[in-house]
């Protein structure tokens, strides 16, 4: 069963770290072509973008992976559902729109809300087809097409941008990249074992998954406004430009977790659930995935860490500077943030969702009493420490609930595999730190950190604790 979990992850993996490489690259030239200011304008909206996609949803992907099979009358009653609720929601957004005017006074929405709108609807007919090749696990299709709608985006914001329209221009990326990835998604499902999803009549279908599918919508409902509304709040009481740089700076913070954890999770449930009933099995993988997971984002986000001066300039330019203490803070949380982030797909895999939706409760209160201590004193500085503290203290809760009302097992070997993936990174953490100590400020020093980093990562690996890795995974 680990082969052909590891083999769907390193599918996962390899297909979206192709996807985000591409992002990256392409955030890098959107950074030096709009301002802090203008990603602010963005980031304000993008919030609400994801809660009305979020509600479209309603946890139907996760759900229709847990069903073992799934008849073509139901599938295209589901996707019906979808496009109504998509279509609801796209005129509720717009109508919204007019509230953000006054809740952030000073940008008139209504420019932008009617280009979101309609990516809502494409991004609701899109649930179904992304659910088909995640069940499929074939992740490597789904890079392929969001590589080429990222490479479409970029060419069409640039246009617009040329043609001088401002936030426009870069808000058009989420319009773009839905419509062109629902067409090339719906054309290529035919193949999937769900297959090419139609609109049916038969709308009483969503009964079927009803039950799973409410629990995960609470949970990601409670999730959202946990991990959104510091955003919400930074724009409306500190202003637009230190949401931008708030932004940037929490953005670059999940890629770690994009190439670690995000990557890895949507393989998970599809072939885990295939042994739901057998919670050992399930335990010990978990145990293993989880041990790698945390010596990666140990490693990341110290190197982050050191270097995130250099990062934030090569990435963002001299103008996002503001950006690099932020990142100094967010860094130390990775390695929680990674394993924190693959607890969902193991909720989901024993159909616990009722568990989920209580972790997510208690995680959010935790977050957004962090968020409401940072924006009160108004330091974006005093933010970001706070939700290092709430993602500590909600890992600690979480996984007690994992393990105590789903896995039923004790948690205290968890504990000291975690413990034991921090003894054996420890050497390699204090050699670079003393070794980088040695490498001159210039242009090069990024790449210099990096090539450092590789070699003392190879040397410590093959000379030292080669049985040592194999022990502890």
């Amino acid at each position: 069963m680990s082969n052909n979990l590891y083999n769907a992850i390193i599918k996962s993996v390899g297909g979206r770290v192709s996807v985000y490489v591409i992002q990256f690259v392409f955030m890098a030239i959107y950074s030096r072509i709009f301002t802090p200011e203008e990603f602010g304008i963005v980031a304000s909206i993008q919030v609400f973008i994801i809660f009305f996609q979020m509600i479209a949803d309603v946890g139907i992907g996760p759900a229709i992976i847990n069903l073992k099979e799934i008849t073509n009358k139901e599938r295209d009653g589901i996707f019906s559902f979808c496009f109504i609720v998509g279509c609801v929601l796209s005129v509720l957004f717009f109508l919204f729109s007019y509230l953000l005017n006054y809740f952030y006074d000073g940008y008139e929405y209504q420019k932008i809300a009617i280009i979101i709108s309609v990516s809502i609807i494409f991004n609701s007919l899109n649930i179904i087809p992304i659910t088909a090749y995640n069940k499929d696990a074939r992740f490597i299709e789904l890079a392929w097409i969001d590589i080429f709608t990222e490479i479409i985006c970029i060419v069409g914001v640039y246009c617009l941008y040329v043609f001088n329209f401002g936030v426009i221009a870069l808000v058009s990326k989420v319009f773009i990249q839905s419509i062109c990835k629902f067409f090339l998604l719906w054309f290529l499902s035919k193949s999937t074992v769900i297959g090419r999803p139609v609109f049916g009549s038969e709308l009483h279908h969503i009964k079927k998954i009803y039950k799973f599918a409410s629990y995960q919508f609470a949970f990601n409902f409670i999730n959202y406004f946990s991990r959104n509304l510091d955003n919400i709040l930074v724009g409306k009481f500190l202003g637009m430009s230190l949401l931008g740089v708030y932004d940037k700076s929490y953005q670059l913070m999940r890629y770690p977790l994009l190439l670690t954890t995000f990557a890895m999770t949507p393989a998970i449930q599809p072939i885990l659930v295939k042994y739901q009933k057998n919670i050992t099995l399930i335990i010990e993988e978990h145990n293993k995935l989880i041990n790698k997971i945390f010596v990666m984002s140990i490693l990341i986000g110290f190197f982050i860490y050191n270097n995130a001066y250099e990062i934030v300039v090569f990435m963002f330019g001299m103008q996002w500077t503001s950006v690099v203490p932020l990142i100094k803070v967010f860094a130390i949380s990775i390695p929680v943030q990674s394993v924190l982030s693959t607890s969902g797909s193991f909720f989901q895999v024993v159909d616990k969702t009722r568990y989920l939706f209580i972790s997510g409760s208690i995680s959010a209160f935790f977050n957004i009493t962090a968020i409401l201590i940072g924006v009160y004193y108004s330091s974006l500085y005093l933010l970001a420490s706070m939700l290092v503290i709430s993602f500590s203290v909600n890992f600690v809760f979480t996984y007690h609930i994992l393990f105590k009302y789903c896995f039923f097992s004790p948690i205290k070997s968890f504990y000291i595999k975690l413990f034991n993936a921090i003894t054996f990174v420890s050497p390699v953490l204090f050699l670079y730190y003393f070794s980088s100590k040695f490498i001159p400020n210039n242009d090069f020093k990024l790449l210099s950190n990096i090539i450092l980093s590789i070699f003392i990562l190879s040397i410590y690996y093959f000379c030292f604790n080669k049985k040592k890795v194999k022990q502890l995974f």
